[in-house]
């Protein structure tokens, strides 16, 4: 007598060896951006004593500059995790806002954390421009009797016959 599996045993096995490989792919990745500091160097900054070019060597190019004020200047660094194909949730973004006088001195160091950002509102605002808005139907229909055959120049050009 021959003996069989039932339907029901199988989807089980299958849904054993299955739902552990798809877990496995969907593994969170954690992405560490922008500004890493060697250890030590931002505690060596020193406020009115230290140049930009000291700065730079000490710690590095700045990410940002600020827009409007040169003498602003911005190291960012982000983690982030990535989980599948969801939008990545930020874990840590620690921003450090240094400050020079007018003299190229640094004048004062800020630090901000994630809890200290804010979400900004896109405006939805149109900007006006000049002339209509016309259809896809207008624009056809007035180009409409516009085009002319190809131009008869009363000169075409230089001979094709001969030289001297």
């Amino acid at each position: 007598m021959r003996r069989t599996v039932p339907y029901a045993v199988v989807g089980v096995l299958i849904g054993a060896i299955a739902l552990p490989l798809a877990v496995a792919g969907c593994e969170s990745i954690v992405d560490q951006r922008g500004f890493a500091a060697t250890p030590g160097s931002v505690e060596k900054l020193e406020i009115e004593t230290q140049s930009r070019e000291d700065v730079v060597r000490l710690i590095g190019s700045p990410s940002t500059v600020a827009t409007f004020n040169p003498n602003v200047w911005y190291y960012i660094a982000q983690k982030q995790e990535y989980y599948a194909f969801f939008k990545p949730a930020m874990l840590q973004q620690d921003v450090m806002q240094l400050n020079f006088n007018d003299a190229g001195r640094l004048a004062s160091i800020k630090k901000y954390e994630l809890a200290d950002s804010r979400d900004i509102e896109m405006v939805s605002r149109i900007t006006p421009t000049a002339g209509k808005e016309i259809t896809v139907l207008e624009q056809i229909m007035g180009n409409v009797g516009r085009f002319t055959g190809p131009k008869q120049d009363s000169n075409p050009g230089a001979p094709t016959t001969g030289g001297i």
